[in-house]
């Protein structure tokens, strides 16, 4: 049944290799056992993250096809042009998107009521756009994602605002247009990312 109140999506992805499962930050993944098998994942609001499990993150290192993808000031530039082209020739609008060196989070509107294929498409045009812009194809991003379900005023200005506040933003997007690009230096390996 359609609802009159207004509707976004807030969408949450990272770059890939940056934020493996067993990270320290927390992580929403399946957590491996030593002696064989795993814990499945808890994804359901209000369940705590899992937090620095070094089994499973050497794990998920060892099997990482590729190096790990970080964006610079104009890889994040490129992959936010490419979001803003994306959500156009689909009409829906980005009323608020950070581009960082390690994740990305989109706030949309007047899109389906159906994050996966938001996300899906967002990731997809972003991916192609980046590994044309360097030449070669790449893997950008970690399949997978986060949807985010805003309905109402109150939620949606809540999203828009924590994705504005966010640290570290190396491309942000406000209401269709790139609104700011920061230099930074990004991690060397080895070293948490920003």
């Amino acid at each position: 049944m359609p609802s009159d109140r207004p509707f976004a999506l807030l969408v949450t992805w990272t770059c890939y290799g940056t934020w493996l499962p067993g990270d320290s930050r927390g992580y929403v993944s399946n957590t491996l056992l030593l002696e064989r098998g795993f814990e499945p994942k808890q994804n359901t609001p209000g369940t705590p993250y899992i937090a620095d499990d070094n089994y499973t993150r050497e794990r998920a290192r060892a099997l990482q096809r590729g190096d790990t993808a970080y964006l610079s000031p104009a890889l994040a530039l490129v992959a936010a042009q490419a979001l803003i082209e994306a959500a156009k020739d689909r009409g829906w609008r980005i009323v608020q998107g950070a581009i960082m060196a390690n994740h990305v989070h989109v706030v949309v509107q007047d899109c389906p009521d159906d994050g996966p294929t938001v996300r899906r498409i967002l990731k997809g045009t972003s991916q192609n756009a980046l590994s044309r812009h360097v030449g070669k194809n790449k893997r950008w991003w970690t399949s997978g994602g986060s949807d985010r379900y805003k309905h109402g005023e109150p939620a949606i200005r809540a999203a828009i605002e924590y994705v504005a506040r966010q640290r570290r933003a190396l491309a942000q997007i406000v209401d269709m247009r790139v609104e700011l690009v920061v230099e930074t230096t990004l991690p060397r390996r080895g070293l948490s990312p920003p």
